[in-house]
């Protein structure tokens, strides 16, 4: 059952085809080797780096600078344009703390001096900062920790996906809307009324519109305007495919491995890579094909998106679809699989 073994412990690859969380410890990692599946076995979490990125700092810059680098004007809630920020990915949050740390080495003088006249300068701004994910939300942490801890982050764990975060911040930003908002009045009318700010979404130049349509779509006194930041471009991974072959390649021996799929592309090279399809690259092979025959490698899908892509495409279906896009939801369907084959205790 088993890739590894160690005495009488044994390891389960899970082959994650992501890139890692970069600043702190990916919560796969934390996760999967904090929480064993047996008393005699545990998971050994690897990763297949699956895009590049680059980083757009200067959009960021032009919004922060006016209050960043001195002037008349101090940073805070009231004169910040925006009502808040919507981060769905880490590559976002990573050209968003880049922004900042250009900022600091123009304002501190020095790269490597004191951070305090940076702190200084966000540490009146008080705003919400919206998050996909839990991974998402810890690389925040640490930019609300060290810059802006008048800010708070909401979603995270509780928003795995744009569509659930984008009905947290309908109710979130609403609610308190009235605490937050801007004081300044506009004529509407003949009548005053306070004026709601836009939200400010750094995302990549490749993304989903859910967030913004579902905000922009609301009733009209729950409406909220969002402004998109192009701050990343993600490309695949030139070297994707062989670097999972040369992974697959050191665990050729074990009775057991997985791999976790976290979108369609993903999934469409690791096919490829495995042999599992046709001629033509545009099915599965058929039953009877000899690389069905005690088979080893078993998928599991980061959400129904994946899994439902590879299904319609290529008339594959995964082994394991996580009931909740998160470290634990994969584990929990993983170890589902393995029970109801008898291969954990129940």
């Amino acid at each position: 059952m088993t890739a590894t073994s160690n005495g009488s412990t044994t390891s389960i690859p899970v082959l994650l085809l992501k890139n890692p969380s970069s600043g702190h410890e990916d919560p796969y990692t934390i996760h999967f080797s904090s929480n064993p599946p047996s008393p005699s076995s545990t998971y050994q979490p690897l990763y297949v780096p699956v895009l590049e990125h680059t980083s757009y700092i200067e959009p960021i810059l032009t919004i922060l600078d006016p209050f960043l680098k001195g002037g008349d004007t101090e940073l805070s809630s009231s004169s910040f344009p925006f009502g808040g920020f919507i981060f769905t990915s880490q590559r976002a949050v990573e050209a968003f703390a880049s922004a900042i740390a250009h900022v600091s080495s123009i304002v501190n003088g020095d790269a490597f001096g004191p951070e305090s006249l940076m702190r200084e300068r966000l540490e009146h701004l008080a705003i919400p900062l919206y998050a996909v994910g839990p991974a998402t939300a810890l690389s925040l942490d640490g930019i609300v920790q060290e810059y802006l801890p008048d800010c708070w982050i909401r979603g995270g764990e509780d928003a795995g996906s744009g569509e659930v975060l984008a009905d947290l911040i309908l109710r979130d930003y609403n609610a308190s809307y009235d605490k937050r908002a801007d004081k300044e009045t506009e004529e509407a009318s003949g009548e005053k009324k306070r004026k709601k700010k836009s939200l400010l979404f750094l995302t990549g130049a490749k993304h989903r519109d859910i967030i913004p349509v579902k905000l922009a779509s609301a009733p009209p006194e729950q409406r909220i305007d969002v402004e998109e930041l192009i701050v990343y471009a993600s490309t695949e991974s030139q070297s994707f495919a062989s670097d999972i072959a040369t992974v697959l390649e050191t665990l050729t021996t074990v009775p057991m491995r997985w791999i976790v799929i976290f979108s369609p592309m993903a999934g469409e090279t690791l096919l490829r890579t495995l042999g599992w399809l046709d001629e033509e690259l545009t099915k599965t092979r058929a039953p009877e094909h000899p690389c069905w025959v005690g088979r080893r490698t078993f998928i599991a899908s980061i959400g129904p998106t994946t899994r439902d892509y590879m299904k319609k495409t290529f008339g594959y279906g995964v082994d394991v679809c996580a009931g909740k896009p998160s470290p634990e939801g994969v584990r929990r369907g993983i170890e589902e699989f393995l029970r109801k084959r008898g291969l954990v205790p129940q």
